[in-house]
């Protein structure tokens, strides 16, 4: 991009989170990392598509125009590796020190998230997490976040190491560890053929939506319908097509999702696994 194209596409792209331009802060980062949270799903459906309409071999590099265009739309949100790389280029554009970094969840990599260098500190920015991550993570200190009945620990254990911890079942349990240097490129790519594998991963074999608040986390997992408020949890399961479709709409806020393209891509690969039952 021109520095032009580029001024227009960031002007866009905080137009979608109904922000002004403002001068590099720690406030202002703030309030980007919570808009983001709050009005970019995390969501599976766009990497399940991407997989059908490339069935082999590797599938194509992302396209940060392409992304802007299908965020504003509401058609869609991602997951870690989209979201990593459009905050990376906001924020560089807007004036931050900023860089990718990758975590280990289950293979190397399998994790992005953004860090920010700012009067002298580090903050981590993980807006592409599934979890409600609303604002800047400083990096020199435990942290715990808890929100909508939710806790989760970040927690430096070496200079260039954090790890992400969640309470589950009354104890914290270990779920991320980060390494809190450039991504590598290559280990970039790798990791995001890997999360279009199929059999790898979660990104292509499962049809995920999750969106966050500080008040409320909405989690739909294929049929299964989850929401976390501080006063619990509340499951239900869809049962037909116009569910999936006023839920996108209505809880995620992206009511041009193609889900029914990204559920009959699914459906289709189960039929195509399945014995044939001929003799």
């Amino acid at each position: 991009m021109t520095p032009a194209d580029m001024h227009d596409w960031a002007a866009r792209y905080l137009g979608l989170l109904h922000l002004e331009r403002r001068e590099p802060s720690l406030a202002a980062l703030t309030e980007i990392t919570r808009a983001h949270v709050e009005k970019v799903p995390f969501e599976s459906i766009s990497s399940i598509l991407r997989r059908s309409e490339t069935p082999h071999g590797p599938v194509p590099p992302l396209d940060s125009e392409q992304i802007l265009e299908t965020w504003i739309a509401r058609r869609g949100g991602g997951v870690c590796f989209e979201v990593t790389l459009m905050l990376d280029r906001l924020l560089r554009a807007l004036g931050y020190s900023t860089f990718p970094v990758l975590a280990r969840i289950g293979f190397p990599g399998s994790h992005q998230a953004n860090l920010v260098e700012l009067d002298g500190r580090h903050y981590l920015v993980d807006a592409g997490n599934g979890a409600p991550f609303s604002e800047p993570i400083p990096l020199e200190q435990t942290v715990e976040i808890r929100r909508a009945g939710l806790a989760y620990r970040f927690r430096p254990t070496a200079a260039t190491v954090t790890w992400q911890d969640r309470f589950i079942d009354g104890n914290w349990q270990p779920f991320a560890e980060y390494t809190l240097t450039h991504a590598d490129e290559r280990t970039q790519e790798t990791a995001y053929q890997l999360h279009h594998t199929i059999g790898r991963s979660w990104v292509v074999d499962n049809l995920v939506l999750v969106r966050c608040t500080d008040d409320h986390v909405w989690s739909l997992r294929d049929a299964e319908l989850r929401q976390f408020t501080r006063d619990g949890k509340m499951v239900r399961q869809l049962a037909d097509a116009s569910e999936y479709r006023a839920v996108a709409a209505d809880m995620f806020g992206v009511p041009a999702l193609p889900i029914d393209a990204a559920r009959a891509a699914l459906a289709a690969r189960l039929s195509a696994e399945a014995p044939s039952g001929r003799a």
